[in-house]
């Protein structure tokens, strides 16, 4: 073969198909690239939304430990339902609150198989819902309370 003809061949640029077969797989990079992005952010905004949840009912059960037995077992003392607002903008001075969760507050005697405790233990269950996007989420978190716990070692 005819060096000229080698160093011709050598010199031609890429052909039609494989210009188009790399700006495929480009694009599929940039779709994958793009998808990755709008999850990682949903992810994220999720694990916010579910550690302000989480923020509420601990804030909520921490205040009832310093009740004593008679203001927990008064259902008039305790209001048994709450809200509470999720500003996710980033700014302290905002009225607009981003997402608004709605919380119960249930206070139930003991009633496990062992009824020794059921006059002196109650099960107390808060439970946090909000909406996000259209999908409705809940999350729950229960503890026990005793009548001669901690409360009485903290004063009135």
């Amino acid at each position: 073969m005819d060096s000229r003809v080698k160093t011709k061949r050598q010199q031609n640029g890429f052909t039609l198909i494989e210009v188009i077969v790399s700006v495929g797989i480009l694009g599929v990079l940039t779709v994958a690239l793009y998808s990755g992005m709008t999850s990682a952010t949903y992810a994220v905004r999720l694990a916010r939304e579910n550690l302000r949840a989480t923020e509420i009912m601990v804030e909520k059960t921490d205040g009832i430990r310093l009740f004593n037995w008679d203001q927990l077992t008064d259902p008039s003392y305790m209001p048994t339902n709450f809200t509470a607002s999720y500003y996710d903008n980033g700014t302290t001075n905002n009225t607009t609150p981003g997402i608004t969760y709605t919380g119960t507050v249930l206070v139930a005697p003991y009633t496990a198989a062992d009824r020794n405790y059921s006059n002196d233990l109650r099960v107390v269950t808060v439970t946090v819902n909000w909406t996000s996007g259209k999908m409705a989420r809940s999350r729950t978190m229960s503890t026990y309370f005793g009548k001669y716990g901690i409360q009485n070692y903290v004063a009135n």
